[in-house]
């Protein structure tokens, strides 16, 4: 299962501290941000350094969809009456 992960950014611009945050899909996904993005520092005016971290989350990633399982035939009609073939005296068996 893959979970959301923040991509945290943290710099200053003329002596004033900005953070801010990103969300991806995966934790794998924010080490290709911070890879891609090593040079942030020059076209985000920073006066200084640009700190990049990667911080996972408790929610799940839109990515994975559960599966449903598919009914038996046992099940397919359990608890539906109205699907069932109406039939005067015996009904034939397929």
């Amino acid at each position: 299962m893959e979970f959301f992960t923040a991509f945290y950014i943290e710099y200053a611009v003329r002596g004033m501290d900005v953070k801010s945050y990103i969300l991806l899909p995966s934790y794998e996904a924010c080490q290709v941000m911070i890879r891609d993005n090593e040079d942030m520092s020059e076209y985000m005016f920073a006066d200084g350094d640009v700190n990049m971290w990667c911080i996972k989350t408790a929610k799940l990633s839109q990515s994975i969809r559960p599966m449903l399982r598919p009914l038996t035939q046992s099940e397919g009609h359990q608890g539906k009456d109205d699907d069932l073939p109406i039939c005067e005296g015996q009904c034939k068996r397929s």
